[in-house]
């Protein structure tokens, strides 16, 4: 129809083209939510809080303001930190575990969120439990790197070239990939090639070294 045609048409009439536009507009979108083995994976288009920090980003992208730019990470291969039995980041750690640590090279350089957990419990309350990544870490600074190649992660772990991703280390009871979802500071990140995990529950600045859960 065109413009002039548009006019001629009642207001009621207007009203109705418009929300039948905006829905063919909305269709599109709802099309993009996949399902890879039976369990919901979805692009999260929301502003995560952990920072994407490519090469040639500024230095001090994903790294702690002291220490030359060094993030202090606790514990070794000796003496690896533990996670709270029960807790939700303990537990966040075993779902992480279970479902196989995907990493970007399977999903994209991006966030992506899956449902893992879906249940009704006793009193007939249905409980959702989502898990979702951070994108690929770049290690600004090589904390990380650095870590494993003075040997505190192990003889095997020197030398490492791989790369790391980054796990929200909580699960959502909803599926967190909307628009302005705020996932928090708390994240696993983990070498791909080793499996060497740290936790961080401060947003890069310092971190736990778990071992290789």
């Amino acid at each position: 129809m065109s413009s002039s045609e548009m006019l001629k048409t009642s207001p009621e009439k207007r009203r109705g083209l418009a929300r039948r536009r905006a829905r063919m507009v909305a269709v599109p979108a709802m099309l993009l939510s996949l399902t890879v083995g039976g369990l919901g994976l979805s692009a999260s288009a929301h502003a995560a809080d952990s920072p994407q920090c490519p090469p040639g980003s500024d230095p001090s992208c994903g790294t702690s303001s002291s220490n030359n730019g060094k993030a202090p990470i606790t514990g070794d291969e000796q003496n690896p930190g533990r996670l709270t039995p029960g807790k939700m980041q303990d537990y966040t750690l075993n779902l992480w575990r279970n479902f196989g640590w995907p990493n970007w090279r399977g999903i994209g350089d991006r966030d992506a969120s899956w449902h893992v957990n879906d249940y009704v419990d006793q009193r007939g309350n249905r409980h959702q439990e989502w898990i979702e990544t951070g994108g690929r870490y770049w290690d600004n600074g090589n904390s990380l790197r650095d870590f494993m190649n003075e040997g505190r992660a192990g003889s095997s772990s020197r030398g490492y070239t791989g790369t790391f991703q980054e796990y929200i280390a909580h699960y959502f009871d909803h599926n967190p990939n909307g628009e302005g979802e705020r996932t928090g500071q708390d994240r696993f990140v983990r070498a791909i090639n080793t499996g060497d995990v740290w936790f961080t529950r401060d947003h890069y600045k310092t971190f736990t070294y778990l071992g290789k859960p």
